[in-house]
C-alpha cells in the first residue's frame, strides 16, 4: 500500500509592482512546515509564472493531484520516504 505526504498552494499573482512583468506570492504548507515564495517573471503572464512554480514542485518530486483556477489553490502529493 502507498503511503504519501501532501502539500497544500496558495499562490496571488501581483502586477504592476516592478517595472514589467508579475510577481507570485506563495505559500506552501508542507510536512515540515509552512514557506512563503516570491517568484518574478519577465513575462506579463501570471499563467507563466504559476507554470515554473509548478515545474519547480514537480522536479522537487510533488505530483499535482488537484488545481482551482478561480483561487490559485493547489494540492500536490508525492510518495513517503
Amino acid at each position: 500500500m502507498d503511503r504519501w505526504e501532501y502539500c497544500l498552494m496558495t499562490c496571488t499573482p501581483m502586477s504592476g509592482l516592478d517595472d514589467a512583468g508579475v510577481r507570485l506570492s506563495v505559500q506552501l504548507a508542507m510536512p515540515d512546515g509552512a514557506q512563503h515564495l516570491e517568484i518574478h517573471s519577465e513575462d506579463p503572464s501570471p499563467l507563466s509564472a504559476i507554470g515554473r512554480l509548478l515545474n519547480k514542485l514537480g522536479a522537487d518530486g510533488w505530483e499535482l493531484v488537484s488545481y482551482d483556477t478561480t483561487t490559485n489553490r493547489g494540492v500536490f502529493k508525492r510518495p513517503l520516504p
